[in-house]
């Protein structure tokens, strides 16, 4: 679902991949370490905080692993396919048969983390401070909303639109799937 202010489905798919890489990808390194943070310095203000401090670690830790394999192997691929495509040239499969393999497993850890993430909701209700909440409780929920909100940006921006324009173009230059 694209709640975004952006109209992502006008924007050619490379400048796409730039805005995941450059907004997104850069986005999780710089805020999560910060959101962290914050979460280990309130850990006694909120009897949550430890399962959130735990889901939010291995959100990153998760995520980190996920941005090295699109920024390793998936990405520079597609940059291919679509220049390949662009030229009107032809281009080898990719190493492991076809992008439906890598995708799959992109979409999946997008869904593991909208499940953390919509946990991390549940136990902030609804990313909402209580009255009485201290001024770093209520950045810090205000700061897990705004990164829940960039992260759901980029699994839309991947999931409905590149992938899916990726595949389409792999089927028309390199042949049919072979998943």
């Amino acid at each position: 679902m694209d709640t975004s202010r952006h109209e992502f489905g006008e924007w050619p798919v490379d400048l796409l991949i730039d805005y995941a890489l450059k907004v997104h990808h850069r986005g999780i390194r710089v805020k999560g370490p910060r959101l962290l943070q914050l979460i280990r310095l309130l850990m006694d203000e909120n009897m949550v905080m430890t399962e959130i401090e735990q889901l939010f670690s291995q959100s990153l830790a998760n995520l980190e692993n996920h941005l090295r394999k699109e920024e390793n192997v998936l990405f520079p691929y597609l940059y291919d396919l679509l220049g390949a495509s662009r030229n009107g040239e032809h281009i080898e499969a990719m190493h492991c048969g076809t992008i439906a393999n890598p995708i799959r497993v992109m979409v999946m850890e997008h869904e593991d983390e909208k499940e953390r993430h919509q946990r991390i909701c549940d136990l902030t209700n609804g990313y909402s401070a209580p009255a009485d909440a201290s001024e770093d409780y209520k950045l810090l929920v205000a700061g897990l909303k705004d990164f829940a909100a960039d992260l759901q940006e980029h699994t839309h921006i991947e999931n409905d639109i590149i992938f899916p324009y990726c595949q389409r173009i792999e089927e028309k230059i390199v042949g049919p799937c072979i998943s």
